[in-house]
């Protein structure tokens, strides 16, 4: 064994302590060594106006003693176990680590006012963003103020009231020996309120491996090591370091049963926190298992039980709204509203789990086990569902598998169409003159019961509304077992198909004929009953159907943004406008548009083809830091009213903008005015044609040609466009680019469907015919407002 062992140090007070305990230990197993202290300074040591994570993170406590073990000038390193990073140089470790002190931290004040009690607005020091929000959530309305430097460091700024409070650990005090200073006066957060850092309180030694192995088995607390391990490995499988907002605590009892909470705050802003226990002994590994289970409780995802309502995005939720915009994977079913999809993100999985041709596409079995699955992948889940999820939705039967797997979950309630679609119909489900309450019942009892449990007795005899759900099929059971009960034959009933939607359909009658003249009519599933006296106020009531295109359904394949404004053009007039973008631009990040940007000056006109093209363009130039100022002796050219207003929304009217909304109006009347020395930007599309860019060759203008963004297919939706498809009177085509997507996407089904086919305008009239589809008709205008114009003449037509 060699006679001298270097252990190499930072110069705080602290680190100097923590040494000096290791030395005396060691010296107490081999009293004939000679230690050397050398101090070193650390990159972390000397940035003290900055938070750790701007320059590198705790490991830089670390570095430079660590390279001094790496090139033999010192033996060994200490460290506190908290401060040290995730990952260690190739052939450095942990030798050894100590009995843990103290492991809670410390609210240190000056006149002992507890954490709880601070005034509002007083400022607390702390570097650490894991106590900061932790201690917000004791007293919310302090001030949290950064604070660098060591323990004296800190102390002094207390004492010069640049801090009304400060965090330190209690380890650090009691090695400091200042636990015990009436100077301070100290409150002693539990762990309970405020866990600490994993590592906290525990001292390592770092070593090149395999060295000084008899000292450092001397030295080495094998408890402290397997709770060291698990919160460790608990951070490393966060993904997190020694910096994240992160905190772990083991403890390993004397039955040899290690118990741990820890806690993660992904967001930086919320966190959650979980607790478990293993039997592990003295076996590191075993302490890691437990470290890493915690973790993937912790990076567990959560799922949303979210009702979409009876069918109509008028009467879906804003939570609905929020809850599929942030979603990672959606699960839905054919009840929820089509539109919805078109609110999720490009990047987010979509996943039919409804019912088709008369089978489920997945077993309920099936989509429990998905739900939970996903989110232990880490996914926000949305699991959407026509109606409201616990309103005969299984939406009960979702959160108790949930619970039982240990998954976070939330329940957002939608307007059933238990009272939604006999709204729509005109039929108030409660009324005072005919109706003091109402009753829902499942018209479509689970296969697991044997026989009907519904007591007919007891329904036919309540004096309020009956409702009942899902039961078209049992309708002709369902009116025989009310009237052999007692109901009255001559009750008033009607049946309402698809409720709230434009396929809307209802029919009327009395409860002894209602499912003969359901069948006679043709009313098709998804469809509900209503049984009672407020059935006869159905025709005086009713008020949807008086818009020029109710009843038609219409499916929007535009870009989202082109998608929002057509659907609400279209709305306008009662039409179902199913926004279903097939589509989407994604910005383009080029070498190409940034040398655009920096020269736009160098351009005489700029020609802007769409409004995300307007949107992109700007962007572009943001980042070049350019405003509007530097387009003042630019000209633009724009094709369609939409890129016009959205060109006025940054400040510029158009200088051009042809009769027709097409390349070929624009090269036609716009390229002829053009002077021979004037410059010409087309900003626009990949994909875009190349009729204008040939017309300025031919006409000899120079001209770049940029493109800022291109068409992406949403692939996702192909099986959904498909079952769609049948449903719909009209499909609207709104480019070339469009077309291709909605031709690439179809199936058998999709092809054998036959809606009306709108394209916006000629170019894209040509793009259709030119993929082997039947153009019913295009816009005269080449606008949203174009295309509306054609479906009320159609309707006229067709009347």
């Amino acid at each position: 064994m060699q006679k001298t062992i270097r252990i190499g140090t930072r110069k705080s007070k602290l680190a100097l302590v923590q040494t000096h305990m290791v030395e005396k230990m060691i010296l107490e197993a081999f009293p004939d060594l000679k230690i050397e202290v050398c101090e070193m300074s650390t990159k972390g040591d000397e940035l003290l106006d900055r938070s750790l994570l701007s320059f590198g993170g705790k490991g830089v406590f670390t570095q430079e003693l660590e390279a001094a073990l790496l090139q033999g000038q010192i033996d060994l390193a200490v460290h506190s176990a908290k401060d040290m990073p995730m990952e260690f140089p190739e052939g450095l470790g942990i030798g050894a680590v100590l009995r843990r002190g103290p492991v809670e931290d410390v609210i240190v004040t000056k006149d002992g006012t507890l954490l709880k009690d601070l005034k509002p607005g007083s400022v607390v020091g702390t570097g650490s963003l894991r106590r900061e929000l932790q201690i917000k959530k004791i007293n919310p309305l302090i001030r949290v103020k950064l604070i660098r430097g060591n323990v004296q460091t800190r102390l002094r700024k207390l004492e010069e009231g640049q801090y009304d409070a400060i965090v330190l650990a209690a380890a650090g005090l009691d090695r400091l020996e200042l636990s015990d200073e009436n100077q301070w006066k100290f409150e002693h957060l539990s762990s309970e309120v405020c866990l600490p850092a994993a590592g906290q309180a525990i001292l390592a030694v770092e070593s090149r491996n395999g060295d000084l192995r008899k000292v450092l088995n001397a030295i080495h607390d094998k408890r402290a090591w397997v709770e060291l391990c698990a919160e460790r490995a608990f951070l490393k499988a966060i993904g997190g370091s020694c910096n994240a907002p992160a905190a772990g605590l083991a403890h390993l009892d004397e039955n040899g049963v290690l118990q741990m909470d820890a806690l993660f705050a992904p967001d930086q802003k919320h966190y959650r926190r979980v607790s478990g226990t293993l039997e592990t002994g003295f076996d590191g590994n075993k302490g890691v298992c437990l470290g890493e289970e915690l973790a993937e409780k912790l990076m567990q995802g959560k799922v949303w039980l979210v009702g979409a309502g009876p069918g109509n995005m008028d009467l879906v939720t804003q939570k609905c709204l929020r809850c599929i915009r942030q979603a990672d994977v959606i699960i839905y079913d054919s009840l929820a509203t089509d539109s919805l999809l078109n609110e999720a993100r490009m990047d987010a999985e979509l996943i039919y789990a409804g019912k088709r041709a008369d089978h489920h596409h997945l077993r309920q079995w099936e989509t429990n086990a998905l739900l939970i699955e996903k989110a232990k992948e880490g996914k926000n889940v949305v699991r959407l569902k026509g109606g409201d999820p616990f309103i005969f939705g299984r939406g009960g039967e979702e959160a108790q598998e949930l619970r039982a797997a240990g998954i976070e979950y939330e329940i957002v309630c939608g307007v059933s169409s238990c009272y939604g679609a006999p709204a729509y119909a005109g039929i108030p489900v409660t009324h005072r003159d005919h109706a003091s309450s109402f009753h829902v019942i499942t018209g479509h009892e689970g296969n697991h019961k044997s026989g009907t449990v519904l007591d007919y007795a007891t329904l036919a005899k309540e004096e309020g509304t009956l409702v009942f759900l899902m039961g078209l099929k049992n309708l002709p059971s369902i009116a025989s077992n009310l009237i052999a009960n007692g109901k009255d034959p001559k009750t008033p009933a009607a049946v309402i198909q698809e409720g709230t939607t434009a396929r809307q359909r209802v029919v009327t009658g009395t409860l002894e004929r209602i499912a003969e003249i359901a069948e006679e009519e043709q009313i098709k599933t998804p469809a509900i009953t209503v049984v009672g006296d407020v059935v006869t106020l159905q025709k005086e009531i009713k008020w949807v159907d008086s818009k020029p295109l109710y009843g038609t359904r219409v499916l929007v394949t535009a870009t989202e943004q082109m998608s929002r404004h057509l659907c609400e053009v279209l709305e306008e007039e009662g039409a179902e406008a199913v926004a279903f973008s097939l589509i989407e631009t994604e910005p383009l990040h080029t070498e190409a548009i940034e040398k655009m940007a920096e020269e736009v000056e160098s351009y005489s006109w700029i020609v802007l083809t769409s409004n995300n093209g307007v949107r992109i363009f700007f962007d572009a130039l943001r980042k070049q830091g350019k405003d509007v100022r530097s387009l003042a002796d630019l000209k633009f050219a724009v094709i369609g009213a939409a890129t016009k207003e959205e060109l006025e929304k940054h400040g510029i009217f158009a200088d051009f903008v042809p009769s027709r909304y097409s390349s070929r109006e624009l090269a036609a009347e716009w390229i002829p005015t053009l002077r021979a020395d004037e410059k010409v930007l087309l900003a626009r599309a990949e994909e875009a044609s190349e009729e204008l860019s040939d017309a300025l060759k031919e006409a000899g203008i120079d001209y770049e040609d940029v493109a800022l963004y291109h068409t992406a297919v949403d692939q996702r939706k192909s099986e959904e466009l498909n079952r769609i498809l049948p449903q719909v009177d009209y499909v609207t085509l709104c480019s070339a680019s469009a077309v291709r997507a909605y031709v690439s996407m179809l199936d058998e089904v999709g092809r054998q469907s036959d809606p009306r086919i709108i394209c916006i305008g000629p170019v894209t009239e040509r793009a259709a015919k030119a993929a082997g589809l039947t153009v019913h008709q295009s816009a005269v205008v080449y606008t949203a407002e174009g295309i509306k114009d054609v479906l009320l003449y159609d309707k006229r037509v067709v009347k």
